[in-house]
């Protein structure tokens, strides 16, 4: 597979070192020439210092024989444009282009064709959704959702009195009376697929496959029962947290994420009362008009007259999203000194991820993973549904579905010739939920969930689809 990228930035570098990782041909279009040179520097792929929206530029970089094009320059414009041009000029090549805009993100371009571009990405949109999804599931930890399962994955972070501590899973796995399974384990920035004789060690972050009902019990022995969440404190009123507003508020005419999910699945009879804190003047005036059942506080919480106790007070939930993601960080952590029982931020790059959770932050979301996981999904092969990224991008946690032509279908487990570190981690059919074994068939139909080393994509691709 040939892939042509423009735009270096985070997002870019960050795609093509996970493609050339995956064996994929890829090549590089970079404007600016200081990161046009660090990327040839940096990555095993071909890399054009030029505009990238011109013909000339693009054939350099051999879009005549790319498969896919993605766009993710710091300009919607040239992102649109781009891809637009690619489409009109080369219709065998699949086109992506990432949308920061928020007018733009209010037209039916997110999820219908414009200008011939086949997909469309909206960063603060994917993030708000991940930030959705935590929040309707009591924001406890990060969570990571399946197509047609009740099985969900989260991560825990053992602490010193846990009661996993010095247990191996298979004694684990005797006092848990549901579907329960560890998928892998972060111990000192370095993971493990474990076995059934893995113990479980003070310090590690587990990622946990089970259902809703199992996370309960999980919590519930890890003295984390779900509590009521009816204060939410917004820090930070850009796009992301105007979307999570719309879901919180149940404005249902103008919310992006989907016709209210976070709505349903709180299945809330009250309003959620809700803070935006916000320290543009402007801004605030605009959050105010268009949502008039939220408080919208003109204050900045760096200064120092900033009264914390005030506007924290009775929070149950604080989520910090401003475009600084050490201040986010570190505002979340002072508001549960404060008494505030949870704290969700947002992150740029997957490092800060594991560096919140052991500073005691109960929800990261990553925006570069969040964009990063949105385009892998298109690109990859196999009828792939989900990609999730873990251990800094070490690990992914793919869900694909089977289909009649794979070659697959009929096949036990064991039999499978899985890459090395890798895992099934469950299978859904038919509205069942099945932890594997080896003798395990999968069927068509079957949507399946793996998890494996970033390098092993490939190897796994050709097997799902031969």
């Amino acid at each position: 597979m040939y892939i042509v990228i423009l735009g270096a930035g985070r997002v870019g570098t960050q795609l093509a070192r996970q493609l050339i990782l995956e064996k994929k041909d890829v090549a590089l279009i970079e404007r600016d020439s200081e990161k046009a040179r660090d990327a040839a520097s940096k990555l095993d792929c071909l890399v054009i210092n030029d505009e990238g929206n011109n013909l000339e530029s693009l054939t350099k970089a051999g879009i005549q024989k790319a498969d896919i094009f993605v766009s993710v320059t710091a300009s919607d414009e040239t992102n649109l444009i781009s891809c637009g041009l690619v489409s009109a000029e080369f219709e065998h090549v699949k086109t992506i282009a990432r949308v920061r805009n928020l007018d733009y993100s209010r037209t039916k371009m997110i999820s219908n064709s414009f200008l011939g571009i086949d997909h469309v990405i909206n960063p603060e949109i994917e993030a708000a959704k991940i930030m959705s999804y935590a929040i309707s599931h009591g924001a406890r930890s990060d969570i990571m959702l399946f197509e047609n399962t009740s099985l969900q994955m989260r991560n825990l972070n053992v602490k010193r009195d846990s009661l996993f501590i010095g247990q191996s899973l298979k004694d684990v796995r005797k006092h848990m009376d549901f579907a329960f399974l560890v998928a892998a384990i972060l111990r000192n920035d370095h993971y493990i697929i474990p076995t059934g004789e893995t113990v479980i060690e003070e310090g590690d972050q587990i990622y946990i496959i089970s259902s809703e009902k199992g996370f309960e019990t999980i919590f519930k022995l890890e003295d984390q029962s779900r509590k009521e969440i009816n204060r939410i404190t917004l820090i930070g009123g850009g796009h992301i947290s105007a979307y999570v507003a719309e879901e919180l508020l149940d404005q249902e005419h103008s919310s992006p994420l989907g016709i209210s999910r976070l709505s349903r699945l709180l299945n809330k009879k009250q309003k959620k009362n809700l803070q935006i804190i916000e320290k543009d003047y402007d801004r605030c005036k605009e959050l105010s008009e268009h949502f008039p059942q939220a408080l919208i506080t003109h204050a900045d919480v760096t200064e120092d007259n900033f009264n914390e106790e005030e506007f924290l007070e009775d929070t149950d939930l604080i989520i910090t999203a401003t475009n600084n993601q050490e201040l986010n960080i570190i505002t979340g952590i002072y508001a549960k000194t404060l008494g505030v029982d949870k704290a969700m931020a947002l992150v740029i790059r997957n490092s800060y991820r594991t560096m919140a959770h052991n500073l005691n932050v109960d929800v990261t979301v990553c925006l570069n993973d969040a964009v990063v996981n949105s385009i892998l999904k298109v690109i990859r092969k196999g009828n792939i549904k989900n990609v999730h990224a873990l251990s800094g991008g070490k690990l992914e946690v793919v869900e694909f579905q089977i289909e009649e032509s794979s070659p697959i279908a009929g096949t036990k487990i064991i039999d499978l010739k899985l890459p090395e570190n890798s895992l099934v981690i469950f299978i859904s059919r038919e509205g069942q939920d099945i932890i594997p074994k080896g003798d395990t068939v999968i069927k068509k139909g079957d949507y399946v969930v793996v998890i494996l080393e970033r390098e092993a994509v490939a190897r796994m691709e050709k097997i799902i689809s031969g």
